[in-house]
């Protein structure tokens, strides 16, 4: 999980000193800054940002003020996200460094140009899906079964707070009788956290019907095997936290076994996708390095949350 929480605006002012002769030295004016407030319309080229898969899996979603810097030739030379949600940030503050101004003129003279470029992040379905349903089922069952020491490995426990907490202002309408859970589970840790997490995992199951609920039901067992992953990839304390064959295999198989209650109409492309993933049950070798690690890639590409770094 990459951590974009602070961001830090530095302005470079310099002062240029000419002399015109030996008795007399003329001080040039000092370039100015001018704050340009909100600069959305004022941009000759200003690229739409890429909606981040993460950001889409939880149906993350709103505005994000970006603090920018232009220099006197009308190109982003800082950029920063002073709000909005922790998964949006980093793809606008990349749109923003790719903007065009115009330059700034001062009494004749081009000028520096701080400001805020506003972009707005609507969720758009998904074109294989109709609802990332299983979304939900998987990240509340990697939370269920993954324990501190791992999530302390994978990131900060503050950035996970922050998302869980955005998470809970942004469920769908379906589940807005667990709100208050959802509320509790932003703010808990350790035993707390896994606990509220099942919890809300058979709240969701119980709240969606058939056509729905084969998609939390493949979330469900892929968080389990997310979990077993990341401890191989991790690799925590020096292959302590060692990978279980019997748990992967066991929810590969379930996951298989959910793709039977999907409805007609489903996606072909989505139902392989979760295919190609459930057939490495069939491996002979499923807990080799190797075998491991093509499991993974095979799941990446599917929601897009996790990266090699």
């Amino acid at each position: 999980m990459q951590n974009k929480l602070f961001y830090v605006l530095i302005v470079v002012l310099s002062v240029g000193l000419t002399n015109v002769s030996a008795q007399e030295t003329v001080i040039k004016p000092t370039p100015k800054l001018i704050n340009g407030g909100l600069i959305n319309g004022k941009a000759v080229s200003l690229p739409k940002p890429e909606y981040p898969a993460s950001a889409q899996a939880v149906r993350a979603s709103g505005t994000v003020n970006v603090q920018v810097t232009i220099d006197e030739q009308g190109n982003i030379i800082s950029a920063s996200a002073v709000s909005g949600h922790p998964l949006l940030r980093q793809a606008a503050e990349q749109a923003a460094r790719q903007a065009i101004f115009k330059p700034t003129l001062l009494s004749g003279q081009p000028v520096k140009v701080s400001g805020v470029i506003v972009y707005n992040f609507v969720p758009s379905k998904p074109v294989e899906e109709d609802a990332p349903i299983w979304a939900f089922g998987m990240f509340l069952s990697f939370l269920q079964v993954t324990d501190s020491a791992l999530i302390n490995e994978l990131g900060d426990e503050k950035e996970l707070s922050s998302v869980l907490a955005d998470m809970a202002n942004d469920i769908p309408a379906e589940l807005s009788a667990e709100k208050p859970v959802f509320d509790k589970l932003a703010k808990a840790v350790g035993n707390e956290r896994r606990a509220l997490a099942g919890e809300l995992l058979g709240a969701i199951k119980n709240r969606f019907g058939n056509d729905e609920k084969w998609q939390i039901e493949i979330g469900e067992h892929l968080g389990a095997v997310m979990s077993e992953l990341i401890k191989q990839k991790k690799n925590i304390a020096g292959g302590a936290a060692a990978v279980n064959e019997v748990i992967l295999k066991t929810n590969l198989l379930k996951i298989s076994d959910s793709l039977l209650s999907a409805p007609p109409e489903t996606s072909p492309e989505l139902i392989k996708k979760f295919k190609n993933v459930a057939n490495f049950a069939d491996s002979p070798k499923l807990n080799s390095p190797e075998t491991l690690n093509n499991l993974l890639n095979t799941i990446e590409p599917l929601f897009g949350t996790f990266s090699d770094e």
